[in-house]
């Protein structure tokens, strides 16, 4: 988990995944990122606290997109992503709800390598939002926010289960 203590966060809360702060600009949601806090705040404004509570639907097992095919998570964001993220990040956004790609198979229609798809999904300032979740390896799970292994590997897990999928 990442330790953000330094940040301002308009919303941080626990779920039954993880703790989660967003941090918006105005009326845009601008991050997304796991905490070790494990203390909840108050919602600073009532966009947070709107987007807080459909994360949180999300996040229940059984409850999400399924119908409309996407996170179910309706919010205004803001990305400070170079123009190669936010292609991969465009890429990421059209992938239904219970479904995955590979690396390799983003990289083919963005005529790029895995590795450079890989690095922009862990550059992801949005994951959840931005179902960066939804990439996996040619021969696995591959790795998430970062990591290779341990708690933010077992989010990707959770996430995935909360869909359909399996690894």
């Amino acid at each position: 988990m990442k330790d953000d203590a330094i940040e301002h966060y308009d919303s941080i809360f626990t779920t039954e995944l993880a703790t989660i702060g967003l941090q918006f600009n105005g009326r845009h949601l601008i991050k997304v990122a796991y905490l070790d806090k494990t203390t909840a705040e108050k919602c600073r404004s009532r966009f947070a606290e709107r987007v807080k509570d459909q994360i949180q639907k999300y996040l229940q097992p059984g409850s999400g997109g399924r119908a409309s095919g996407s996170n179910g998570i309706a919010v205004d964001i803001e990305l400070d992503v170079t123009d190669f993220q936010g292609s991969v990040l465009k890429e990421l956004q059209r992938i239904p709800f219970g479904e995955t790609r590979t690396y390799g198979e983003i990289a083919a229609r963005l005529k790029t390598s895995p590795r450079a798809v890989g690095n922009a999904c862990r550059r992801n300032p949005l994951p959840i939002i931005i179902p960066c979740h939804r990439v996996v390896a040619a021969s696995g799970i591959g790795g998430y926010d970062g990591a290779r292994s341990g708690e933010l590997l077992d989010i990707k897990r959770q996430l995935l289960a909360r869909e359909g999928i399996e690894f």
